[in-house]
């Protein structure tokens, strides 16, 4: 299926959960998008699983009734993506916002459209029509033309003697090979170097630097909301210890901003953010903090996480 029909499959479900008396859980739902994703929406689960936990998509799935075909509430839902995901994937997830809404899918260009149909029936080309020459004029445009295909019959004839010409001269004899090797052997010199292996593919890079950015941001919205056990399901062993629940229990909000890739290493992504603590005063101070996120691991895991420097001291 299309991503316009994964946002209505999703629709359809969550409308389902809900009149059974289900609540409309984020982790639930992390779950849920991850069953219904395809292999074509593969790139899309990261941010599905963002969205969900967003206070926008809770307050869609809160109105009565759920989930209204709102053009206002797909504004909301693109923004919260927007500030987080590449165009790419904005754009695709605009089709999935759709469907979950029950809005009509976009338009589709007529550029798309007949590419779309080429695919589908690739042996079926059709031809533009030969534009029709326009009549000769009678008179001295008769003689014009009648001159013009004498010339051509002309350069065409010697062209042809030439031919003949150059055709009578004897074939070159094919070379006879050096070594004692057989006919058919078609082995190549020992020292052919051998192709490069190419390099992944910009969407799958892409879509593992949007997982871990995801992972840290769902991170600290855990921690901010005192969810310890959520939060654990984020945490490899070896960054346990920067993340203790007690200590961040003593803040009113914690937030992380302007996430940005700084290394890579196979699934490894290194990334660099800013940390906001705000305090129940209303006093805040913000860190340079940088992390280590596997995203090999489903769902990605936190590996390594460390302090850089105070950005801006707490008042």
């Amino acid at each position: 299926m299309n991503d316009h029909q994964l946002g209505t499959a999703l629709r359809r479900q969550v409308l389902a959960d809900l009149e059974r008396g289900l609540a409309s859980d984020g982790r639930r739902l992390q779950a849920l998008v991850g069953d219904y994703c395809g292999d074509s929406q593969g790139a899309l689960l990261p941010a599905l699983k963002y969205l969900v936990m967003t206070p926008a998509c809770g307050h869609a799935l809160g109105q009565q009734p759920p989930l209204p075909a709102d053009p206002r509430l797909l504004l909301r839902l693109q923004q919260e993506l927007n500030s987080v995901f590449t165009p790419t994937i904005c754009a695709r997830m605009d089709a999935v916002l759709r469907g979950l809404l029950a809005l009509p899918e976009p338009a589709q260009s007529p550029e798309a459209a007949n590419a779309d149909a080429v695919a589908e029936d690739p042996v079926t080309v059709v031809a533009a029509p030969a534009p029709v020459a326009a009549a000769a004029p009678s008179g001295q445009g008769l003689v014009a033309a009648l001159g013009f295909l004498a010339g051509m019959l002309a350069v065409g004839l010697a062209g042809l003697i030439a031919w003949l010409v150059l055709n009578r001269q004897p074939l070159p004899q094919p070379t006879q090979p050096t070594t004692g090797a057989p006919a058919g052997n078609t082995a190549a010199p020992s020292d052919a170097v051998a192709p490069e292996l190419a390099p992944p593919a910009p969407d799958l890079q892409q879509a593992a630097l949007d997982n871990a950015i995801a992972t840290v941001r769902q991170l600290y919205s855990d921690l901010s909301n005192g969810n310890g056990a959520a939060a654990r399901q984020l945490i490899g062993g070896g960054a346990a210890d920067q993340f203790d629940l007690a200590f961040f229990s003593q803040f009113q909000r914690v937030g992380v901003s302007d996430l940005r890739e700084i290394g890579r290493s196979g699934a490894l992504v290194s990334l660099q953010g800013v940390v906001t603590f705000v305090y129940p005063d209303g006093t805040s101070q913000s860190e340079s903090r940088s992390f280590v996120v596997d995203t090999a691991t489903q769902p990605a895991l936190i590996t390594a996480s460390g302090f850089n420097q105070v950005l801006k001291a707490r008042q």
